[in-house]
C-alpha cells in the first residue's frame, strides 16, 4: 500500500503531465490554426495573382483580337494615294507617308519638296526658324538663311493680307505668319442675333504676329433693312466661354463702305451695335407640327407607317416651351393636307402645353401632306412688328416627303423666309423623309437639320436644337482632351442605339466585315438596306479581295426587325453575340504550354460553322506565344452555320460578308482630304444630311462618321464622332487639324512661286497620325 505522500506525488506528477500534454495539445492546435491561416493568405494571395494575371491577359487579348480584325492596307506601288506627286513605293522607300500630303507640315507637299529641294522630312530645312512653305508665301528662299545675302531671314519683317467674305485681316512679324487663317463661321446663335449686321470671322495663327488689322466691307443694303445707320456700329470680338461680345475701337471710313479696327489678338470678330448686342434675344418661334396619318396606329390610318403612335412629336414641343424664357413668344400649327394654326403667338406656357395635348385627342383628316403650302402658310403668321426687333423662328418636324401636287421651289421658300427674316429648323422623323429638301431649306435660312431615327430620338433632338439656340457651343471632355466646341453636325446617329449589339468579326477569308458592318448600320438607319443581293466578284485579282455569293434577309429576324423599323442595336444575334464570339470567354486562360487554347467546352464551335486559327501574340508579355481565335467560315460552311444555328443568323452574316465585298472596287464612290478642300466639304454635306459617313482609317479599319464639333478656339481643329463597330456603343473620336500649304512651280533656276494656297489636312485616331478615306458606295 502506498503511502499519502507517494500518493500526492504521483498525483502531482499525474496533473503536471496531464498539464503539459494539454499545452502540447492548445500549442499544436495554434499552430495548425496559424499554418491555416498562413495556408488560406497564401491561398488567396494566390488566387489574386492568378485572377490578375487572367484579367491582364482577357485585356491584351481583347485587343489581339480586335488587332487582328484589321486587313493589310492595299497601296499599289505605282499610285499615288495622296496626291502629292510622289508614288507610294517611293514614299514607303523614303520614309514620307503616302497618306499625307505634307509629311512633315511645313506647308509645302512632299512632291513640290521633292522639285524644289528642300526635306520632306524636316519643316525647317535650313534651320532658320521659319517653315519651308511660310517662307515661299513671304517671298523668301527656304534653303537659305539670308535669301538676299544679307539679313537673315529670321530677322526680316513681313506684311501677310488673308481674305475671307466681307472681311479681310492683315498682319505684320516674321514669315511664319503665313500660316494666318481667317475663316468664315456658320453659327445660329450669331447670324440670328439682331443687333449683328455681318457674318462672323475667326482668324487663327499658331505664331505670334507684331500688329494685326481686321476690315470689313459694310453691306449698304442689310444695314439698311435692319434699321441702323453706320455710325451705329463697331467692331465686336465675340467670347465663345461666355458667349458675349466686347467693343473693339474702330474707324468708318470717308466713303462708309469699310470699318476698320488695330487688334491685339486674333479670334471671333463681327460688326454690330454694342449697345444691343449683349441683351437677350425677343424671339418669336412657331411650331409647325406634321399630323399626317403616318403618325398614327393603324387601327386610326389603315396605310400609317406608325412613326409617332406615342405622340412624341408633342412631348418634344413642350420640352422646348419649357426651356423657353419669357422674352421667347411661341405659336403653333399643324398640318396634314391641310393647314391649322392652333395658337398665336404667347409666352404663356400653360396655354401653350394645354393646345399641345390638345393634338393628342382631336380628331385628324388624313387627306395627305402638303409640306410646302403649309410652310408658307406658317411664314405668314410673321407679321412686321415696327417697335419691337425679333428673331424669327419656325421649328418644322415631318415625318415624310410632300405630297402636294405641284409644290412650290425651295429657291421660292428661301426668298419668301428671307424676306421675313425667318430663320427654319427641321427636323426629319424616320425613315420616309426628304432629307436634301429639309436640309436644303434649312441651311439655306441660317438654320440647320435635325435627324431622328425614330420617336424616341426626338429626346436628343431636344438638345441638339437647346444647343443650337446657345450659339451651337459644346463642351466634349474624354480622358485625352477637354475641348469646348461648336456643334456643327450631328446626324442623330447614337451608336448604343443604332449601332450593332455586336462586335467586328474575323471570317476564314477577311480580318474582318467592318466595311459591311458601317455600310449595313448607315443602311439600316437611313431606311435604304436593300433585302437581297445576289453574287459579287472582285472586278481585279487580289489576296486580300474575295467572292461573295449574295444573301437573302426576306423573313429572317433581321428582316422583319428591319422591316417593324426598330433601332438596329435592339436586335441581335445569338452566334454573334454569343459565347463563340467573345474571346474572354471562349478561351482557357489556364492553359499550359505556349498557346492559349479555345476552352474543351467550346471546341464544339467547328462543328457550329467556325474555324479555329492560331495567332502570334506581339504584346503583353504574357506567358503564351499565340492565341487560338475564332473565325467564321461564310464561304465554305454556310450549311454548318445554317444548321447549327438558325437561316437567320446565317443569312445575316452573309448579308455582312456580302456588304464587306463593296469595298474591293468603289473607287467611283470614294473620296478623301487630300488634294484640297473638296473632300472636307463632301463630307459636311453628307453629315449635314444625317448621313452616318463610311470611312476607312489607313486603309484597314472602316468605321462610321456622325458628328462634327469644331474647336471654339481655333476654327482649324475638329473632332470627328465615330461609331466604330469593334467598340459597340461607344463614340469614338478622330482628330482632324487643317493646315495652311502653298503649291509652287519651280523654274529652272530652282526659284519658287507660289501658285494657289490652301489647306492640308492632318488626322490622328488612337494617337496615331492616320490616313481617311470616305465611301458614298450605294450601287450594290
Amino acid at each position: 500500500m502506498k503511502s499519502n505522500k507517494a500518493s500526492s506525488e504521483n498525483s502531482f506528477v499525474r496533473s503536471v503531465n496531464k498539464s503539459l500534454r494539454k499545452r502540447k495539445i492548445i500549442a499544436g492546435v495554434g499552430v495548425a490554426a496559424v499554418l491555416a491561416v498562413v495556408g488560406a493568405g497564401i491561398g488567396v494571395g494566390l488566387g489574386i495573382r492568378n485572377s490578375n494575371r487572367i484579367a491582364k491577359a482577357k485585356t491584351v487579348i481583347s485587343q489581339v483580337d480586335i488587332n487582328t480584325t484589321f486587313k493589310e492596307p492595299d497601296f499599289p506601288d505605282d499610285e499615288d494615294w495622296d496626291k502629292d506627286g510622289v508614288i507610294n513605293v517611293k514614299e514607303t522607300r523614303n520614309k514620307t507617308n503616302l497618306q499625307s500630303e505634307d509629311t512633315d507640315g511645313d506647308g509645302l507637299t512632299d512632291g513640290d519638296e521633292k522639285k524644289l529641294g528642300t526635306n520632306p522630312l524636316k519643316s525647317d530645312t535650313d534651320n532658320d526658324g521659319l517653315l519651308d512653305g511660310y517662307e515661299i508665301m513671304a517671298g523668301l528662299n527656304p534653303r537659305m538663311t539670308a535669301t538676299d545675302g544679307k539679313t537673315k531671314d529670321g530677322d526680316r519683317v513681313v506684311t501677310v493680307t488673308k481674305k475671307a467674305g466681307d472681311a479681310e485681316l492683315t498682319l505684320t512679324g516674321n514669315a511664319n505668319i503665313a500660316d494666318t487663317s481667317i475663316e468664315e463661321l456658320d453659327l445660329f446663335g450669331i447670324s440670328s442675333n439682331t443687333s449683328i449686321v455681318s457674318k462672323a470671322y475667326d482668324s487663327y495663327s499658331n505664331y505670334e504676329f507684331n500688329t494685326a488689322e481686321i476690315k470689313f466691307a459694310l453691306d449698304s443694303a442689310k444695314i439698311s433693312k435692319m434699321g441702323y445707320s453706320k455710325k451705329d456700329l463697331t467692331i465686336l470680338k465675340f467670347d465663345s466661354t461666355n458667349q458675349s461680345y466686347t467693343k473693339i475701337d474702330s474707324t468708318l471710313d470717308s466713303s462708309e463702305n469699310y470699318l476698320t479696327a488695330n487688334i491685339s489678338e486674333l479670334g471671333t470678330y463681327v460688326v454690330g451695335v454694342e449697345k444691343t448686342v449683349n441683351n437677350e434675344a425677343k424671339t418669336r418661334v412657331c411650331f409647325l407640327i406634321d399630323n399626317s396619318g403616318s403618325m398614327y396606329p393603324k387601327t386610326q390610318c389603315a396605310t400609317s407607317t406608325e412613326n409617332d403612335v406615342n405622340f412624341k412629336r408633342i412631348d418634344f414641343a413642350e420640352s422646348l416651351v419649357d426651356k423657353f424664357s419669357e422674352n421667347y413668344k411661341v405659336g403653333i400649327c399643324k398640318f396634314t393636307g391641310t393647314y391649322t394654326k392652333l395658337s398665336d403667338f404667347t409666352n404663356d406656357h400653360k396655354q401653350l402645353k394645354s393646345i399641345l395635348e390638345s393634338i393628342k385627342t382631336q380628331g385628324e383628316n388624313f387627306n395627305g401632306t402638303y409640306s410646302t403650302t403649309a410652310l408658307t402658310k406658317c411664314m405668314n403668321e410673321f407679321t412686321e412688328s415696327s417697335d419691337e426687333k425679333y428673331r424669327n423662328i419656325i421649328v418644322m418636324l415631318t415625318d415624310g416627303e410632300s405630297d402636294e401636287y405641284n409644290p412650290d421651289t425651295v429657291q421660292n421658300l428661301l426668298q419668301k423666309a428671307n424676306n421675313k427674316n425667318i430663320v427654319v429648323l427641321t427636323v426629319g422623323l424616320g425613315r420616309d423623309v426628304d432629307r436634301q429638301w429639309l436640309q436644303e431649306l434649312a441651311s439655306g435660312t441660317g438654320g440647320k437639320y435635325y435627324s431622328a431615327s425614330d420617336a424616341n430620338a426626338l429626346d436628343q433632338v431636344y438638345r441638339q436644337i437647346v444647343t443650337t439656340l446657345n450659339y451651337d457651343i459644346v463642351n466634349y471632355n474624354n480622358a485625352d482632351d477637354n475641348v469646348m466646341g461648336y456643334s456643327l453636325y450631328n446626324t442623330g446617329f447614337d451608336p448604343s442605339v443604332n449601332g450593332f449589339s455586336f462586335k467586328n468579326f474575323r471570317t476564314t477569308t477577311t480580318s474582318g466585315v467592318d466595311f459591311g458592318m458601317a455600310v449595313f448600320a448607315r443602311d439600316w438607319y437611313l431606311g435604304t438596306i436593300k433585302t437581297s443581293l445576289g453574287k459579287i466578284k472582285p472586278a481585279d485579282n487580289s489576296k486580300l479581295k474575295v467572292e461573295s455569293d449574295g444573301y437573302d434577309l426576306e423573313g429572317t429576324d433581321a428582316g422583319i426587325a428591319y422591316e417593324s423599323r426598330i433601332p438596329l442595336n435592339d436586335f441581335n444575334s445569338a452566334m454573334l453575340s454569343g459565347p463563340y464570339s467573345d474571346v474572354k470567354e471562349y478561351l482557357d486562360y489556364n492553359s499550359k504550354g505556349e498557346v492559349l487554347k479555345v476552352d474543351d467546352k467550346y471546341r464544339d464551335c467547328v462543328g457550329k460553322g467556325w474555324v479555329i486559327e492560331k495567332t502570334p501574340i506581339d504584346a503583353g508579355n504574357l506567358e503564351w506565344k499565340y492565341v487560338e481565335l475564332l473565325n467564321l467560315d461564310i464561304e465554305g460552311g454556310m450549311k454548318n452555320i445554317e444548321g447549327e444555328n438558325s437561316k437567320s443568323d446565317a443569312q445575316l452574316a452573309a448579308a455582312l460578308y456580302r456588304l464587306n465585298a463593296l469595298q474591293w472596287d468603289d473607287s467611283a464612290y470614294e473620296f478623301n482630304l487630300t488634294n484640297g478642300d473638296s473632300g472636307f466639304k463632301e463630307l459636311e454635306r453628307l453629315l449635314s444630311l444625317g448621313e452616318p459617313v463610311v470611312t476607312t482609317i489607313d486603309d484597314k479599319h472602316t468605321v462610321n462618321s456622325i458628328g462634327l464639333i469644331q474647336d471654339s478656339l481655333c476654327h482649324r481643329k475638329y473632332v470627328l464622332q465615330v461609331y466604330d463597330n469593334n467598340y459597340p456603343g461607344k463614340t469614338k473620336e478622330i482628330y482632324i487639324e487643317k493646315k495652311p500649304k502653298c503649291s509652287i512651280s519651280v523654274d529652272e533656276n530652282g526659284n519658287a512661286k507660289v501658285t494657289g494656297t490652301g489647306f492640308t489636312y492632318c488626322t490622328s485616331y488612337e494617337g496615331k497620325q492616320v490616313g481617311l478615306n470616305f465611301s458614298k458606295v450605294e450601287e450594290y
